[in-house]
């Protein structure tokens, strides 16, 4: 199935032209503090002659309940205060290796650096590698809901577009899920789009 490209106006992220310098940009935020739970991950540019995208390569190395993540995130765009009436957000990308199970956090600038913040989260799937197609990943901000270290905070604000600050990719061993995940995986991106 051919996927159409967004429009340029309503792209966040465009990896099939994006620099070396824009994914300089984004760091990891993975669970690597612990010996049990300890996760990697990695944001990288492929290119080809045929094509470029982003790609997260992950390791997830859960503690037995599964606790364990790993992501990386980057500031949002100054284009992104102009799309607050926007219905979700798009992402054109494929996966492979064990992990199927990825989310997009949203952090909301004032919580940023709070060792008390809450951040907004969606999971969700994408197919395997093995009929080597992309997925175009629906995101609607009405499913975005707050979590704090992985649980739900069910009192916390409704998401406000106009204060998100961060945007990152993550996946997880689900701690709180009814399915565990671990092991490497990689999610490729060609872009982010607002819908």
């Amino acid at each position: 199935m051919e996927i159409s490209r967004p429009t340029k106006d309503s792209v966040l992220f465009d990896f099939t032209t994006a620099t070396q310098a824009d994914i300089d940009s984004w760091r990891e935020v993975s669970d690597t503090v612990r010996e049990p739970g300890m996760s990697k991950a990695v944001f990288s540019l492929q290119k080809t002659q045929l094509f470029q995208r982003a790609v997260m390569f992950a390791m997830i190395n859960p503690q037995p309940n599964g606790a364990g993540f790993a992501g990386v995130q980057t500031a949002i765009p100054d284009c992104a205060a102009s799309y607050s009436d926007s219905t979700g957000l798009k992402l054109h990308a494929r996966g492979q290796g064990q992990l199927k199970f990825w989310k997009v956090v949203l952090t909301d600038r004032d919580q940023m650096g709070s060792i008390r913040r809450y951040d907004y989260e969606q999971k969700f799937q994408v197919r395997g590698m093995s009929d080597r197609q992309f997925d175009v990943v629906d995101l609607p901000f009405s499913q975005f809901k707050a979590y704090k270290w992985g649980k739900e905070l069910p009192d916390a604000p409704p998401l406000d577009l106009e204060k998100i600050g961060s945007f990152g990719l993550q996946t997880f061993g689900g701690v709180y899920d009814d399915y565990k995940q671990q092991g490497t995986g990689s999610l490729e991106v060609d872009f982010v789009s607002f819908y």
